[in-house]
C-alpha cells in the first residue's frame, strides 16, 4: 500500500473508542497549566504501550518520535494537554454533559483534552504503519499552553532533534461540527500586554481641585484607546484591546493618589501592533503631563512579530489532506480567529498548519465559547482530527515540493523572552 492509499478515515474510526475514551479520562482528571504530572504520565504510558519511548522535558511536556522506514523529512505534530483554572458548569447549551471534570477549579474548558487524545490516536496509527512513512515523526505534547510556560522548553529540544514543518490542530466552538479550517495566512493575532501604575496627588472627594487625579488620566487615556482604531491605525488591518483590570481608590470620598490598569492588544499585522505600541506610550506620556501625573511600567508595551501564520505551501497540502481524507465538503473558509497561540513560536522556526477543527452543534448543544463554564465538545468530530493529522503527516513527509520559508535567526530562549513568554519557572 502507497502512502497516498492509505485510509486515514477508516482507520481513524477503528480507533475512534479509544480517542474519545482518552478524553473522557483526561477530562475528569484536569490539571491546570504547570502541574499536568497525571496527564504527562497517562501520556507515556500510552506511547508505551504503542511501543514508543518517551522523552519528558522539564517545563515542557513531552516527546516522542516514530521513525519511518524510509529516510526523508522530519514533521512536528503538536497538542496541548493543560486545564484551565476554573469551574466547569455540568450543563452545556442544551443539557446535561456526557462528561464533567472532577475538581472545583479545573476544567477543560478550551479543548485540550481533546487535542491531547486526537494526538494520541494519531500516534496510534502513524506508528502502526510506520514501515509506510518516509521520514520521521516527532510528538509535541505541550504543557502550560495557556500562561505560554511550556513552549521555551519543549521547542528548544525540538530544534536540537531538527525538524522540518510541524501542524497542530485545535477545536473551534464556533464552527460547524465536522468542518475544518486550514486557510493560508494570518490565523490567530499577535499580542502584546501591559501594566501601568499611574502616580498623582490624591485628597478628599470635596475637593478635587487641588489634587492631581490618576484617575482623569486613565478616563481620558482610554477613550484615546478606544478612539485609536478609528483614527489613527489602519482600518483594513485587524487589530483590537482590552483592558482587564483596573484598580485605585479605596473609599467613596478619597481621590487616590494611584491607579493600576492592565490589558492587552491583539493583531494580525505586526506592523499595526508596532504603531498602537508607539501611539500607546506617546498618548500615556501626553496625557500624564497634561493632568500633571506621572507612570511607570510594569510591564511595558511591546509589539512582536508573533502571529499564528498558516505558510501557503503547507495550506496547500493541508488542503489536499483534507480532501483526500475525510472529503472535500469538509474544508470551510474561517476568518482569523483574535486570540493568541504559542503555537506561533513553532511557526517562527518552522513552516507549518494550525487547523481549525468545528465543534459546534446545536442538537448536543456544543457551541459555548471557549474559556466558558458551559464549553462542550462534539466527540463525533475527534476521528476526522485524527485522520486529518494523519494524511497531513503523510503528504508533507511524501512531498518534494519546495516550501518557501525563512526560520526565525534569534534563538528560542531569546526571542521568547523578548515576547514575555516565561522563560524560566519553578
Amino acid at each position: 500500500m502507497s502512502l497516498p492509499e492509505m485510509k486515514s478515515l477508516q482507520l481513524a474510526e477503528d480507533i475512534e473508542d479509544y480517542v474519545i475514551g482518552i478524553r473522557r479520562d483526561l477530562h475528569e482528571h484536569p490539571e491546570v497549566s504547570g502541574e499536568e504530572d497525571r496527564t504527562i504520565g497517562q501520556i507515556t504510558a500510552e506511547l508505551w504501550k504503542m511501543g514508543l519511548s518517551s522523552e519528558v522535558i522539564k517545563n515542557g511536556g513531552v516527546l516522542s518520535v516514530i521513525e519511518g522506514a524510509r529516510p526523508g523529512k522530519t514533521l512536528v505534530l503538536r497538542g496541548d494537554m493543560d486545564a484551565l483554572p476554573m469551574t466547569e458548569n455540568k450543563n452545556n447549551l442544551k443539557g446535561e454533559k456526557v462528561v464533567v471534570s472532577k475538581y472545583d477549579g479545573a476544567a477543560h474548558m478550551c479543548g485540550h483534552d481533546g487535542h491531547t487524545a486526537m494526538l494520541l490516536g494519531a500516534a496510534k496509527i502513524l506508528s502502526e504503519n510506520k514501515d509506510r512513512l518516509k521520514g520521521r515523526v516527532i510528538l509535541a505534547f505541550e504543557q502550560g499552553e495557556e500562561d505560554g510556560r511550556g513552549i521555551v522548553g519543549i521547542l528548544k529540544r525540538i530544534l536540537e532533534i531538527g525538524a522540518d514543518g510541524v501542524w497542530g490542530i485545535h477545536l473551534k466552538s464556533d464552527i460547524p461540527s465536522g468542518k475544518i479550517s486550514v486557510d493560508p495566512g494570518p490565523r490567530m493575532a499577535g499580542a502584546f500586554m501591559f501594566d501601568v501604575r499611574i502616580d498623582g496627588n490624591g485628597g478628599h472627594g470635596a475637593r478635587p481641585d487641588l489634587t492631581d487625579t490618576p484617575v482623569d488620566v486613565f478616563t481620558d487615556f482610554y477613550n484615546h484607546l478606544k478612539s485609536n482604531r478609528m483614527n489613527t491605525l489602519d482600518p483594513f488591518k485587524a487589530i483590537t484591546f482590552s483592558i482587564g483590570s483596573v484598580n485605585g481608590g479605596s473609599n467613596h470620598n478619597v481621590i487616590p493618589d494611584s491607579l493600576n490598569f492592565k490589558g492587552t492588544y491583539r493583531f494580525l499585522h505586526y506592523g499595526q501592533g508596532v504603531k498602537a505600541e508607539r501611539e500607546f506610550k506617546d498618548k500615556l506620556e501626553r496625557i500624564s503631563a497634561l493632568h500633571d501625573c506621572t507612570y511607570e511600567y510594569i510591564i511595558p508595551p511591546k509589539a512582536m512579530n508573533l502571529s499564528v501564520y498558516n505558510q501557503e505551501d503547507c495550506a496547500e497540502i493541508a488542503s489536499d489532506a483534507v480532501k483526500d481524507s475525510i472529503g472535500e465538503t469538509c474544508l470551510y473558509n474561517y476568518p482569523a480567529w483574535m486570540a493568541s497561540e504559542p503555537f506561533a513560536l513553532y511557526q517562527k522556526y518552522l513552516p507549518g498548519v494550525f487547523a481549525f477543527l468545528g465543534i459546534e452543534n446545536e442538537d448536543k448543544g456544543t457551541g459555548a465559547d471557549h474559556h466558558n463554564s458551559k464549553f462542550d465538545i462534539d466527540e463525533d468530530v475527534l476521528k476526522l482530527g485524527v485522520a486529518s493529522t494523519v494524511q497531513y503527516a503523510l503528504y508533507f513527509l511524501d512531498t518534494d515540493k519546495e516550501i518557501s520559508f525563512k526560520p526565525e535567526e534569534t534563538d528560542v530562549e531569546t526571542f521568547a523572552k523578548d515576547a514575555g513568554f516565561p522563560v524560566e519557572w519553578p
